[in-house]
């Protein structure tokens, strides 16, 4: 006989044996599951293997950058970043250096995107984040950020 599980309308229509069973294992089920949340977790280290050390991801603040062609504003475009930085920097050591790797961004940006300004083609985000990653090399020294990751790179014309 498999197992059936009744709402609590369908209590109402089955015979008093049933309806106990039922009702007793529901309790049951509500019962173990009090237990187990109370339950101490194991904690002893010859069962959980060695702590693995993640590295830290510090979510940058989106760049984004008119496009002035003439004396006007034609397009926009933008990054979103985050980097991964080497085993063992935090995210207190990288907040020094935060404003200036940023600005070290917005310059970076601009250069490439006058240099590619008469292409077509949008952000080509391997390119952008190549150039980021040798940019945060220069600004807080080789080994700090082990990637700049590029969320997202955009370009979107100015509306009329």
């Amino acid at each position: 006989m498999g197992l059936r599980v009744f709402g609590i309308f369908e209590l109402r229509r089955i015979g008093g044996a049933a309806r106990a069973s039922a009702v007793a294992a529901a309790l049951l089920l509500v019962a173990h599951g009090a237990v187990a949340q109370h339950a101490k977790p194991n904690t002893s280290k010859e069962e959980k293997g060695p702590a693995i050390e993640a590295p830290t991801y510090v979510q940058m603040r989106p760049i984004i950058l008119p496009i002035v062609e003439g004396n006007r504003v034609t397009r926009t475009a933008g990054v979103v970043v985050v980097l991964e930085l080497e085993k063992g920097k935090t995210e207190a050591e990288l907040e020094p250096s935060r404003i200036r790797l940023r600005d070290a961004f917005i310059t970076e940006l601009y250069t490439f995107i006058d240099q590619h300004k008469e292409s077509a083609r949008p952000l080509d985000a391997v390119a952008v984040k190549e150039r980021l990653q040798a940019t945060s090399d220069r600004i807080l020294g080789p080994g700090f950020v082990h990637e700049v990751l590029v969320q997202q790179a955009f370009e979107r014309p100015r509306k009329p």
